[in-house]
């Protein structure tokens, strides 16, 4: 038990180092504002990325917006795990290098909506990351 309690305390305290801050998410926003307004290759031309902003944790937004119908229905009609995984179209790919201006803490959420409204959030996986 006293193992246990050890290794939690550690975790704890490990994690801590974690927490985004204000500097690093305005940076983390700007490059990636950059990012999709230069580089981004949307899956298709029925993706758009509205707006990248911060959110009172410090969590990065990237606001993305599928145009048309008939895609945001056969989203909507998905799971929700597949539309997690969907939604992550949205994210830069994990070997990109903007990843190098964002940092590998900054957490980075891609809140998709559709035609009729919003359809799902899902943080971007980011390097060093195995998907769950």
């Amino acid at each position: 038990m006293a193992v246990m309690l050890a290794v939690l305390a550690t975790l704890m305290v490990a994690g801590c180092g974690d927490k985004p801050t204000q500097k690093g998410a305005k940076k983390a926003a700007n490059a990636l504002s950059d990012y999709y307004y230069k580089d981004w290759k949307p899956p298709s031309g029925d993706w758009q990325i509205q707006k990248v902003a911060i959110a009172k944790d410090y969590t990065v937004n990237v606001d993305t917006k599928i145009a048309t119908k008939t895609l945001s229905k056969a989203i909507m009609e998905r799971s929700k795990m597949e539309q997690m995984e969907i939604a992550r179209l949205a994210c830069p790919n994990i070997n990109e290098k903007i990843w190098d201006t964002v940092g590998k803490t900054q957490p980075v959420n891609i809140r998709l909506s559709g035609a009729a409204g919003h359809i799902i959030n899902s943080l971007c996986m980011r390097p060093g990351e195995e998907e769950k």
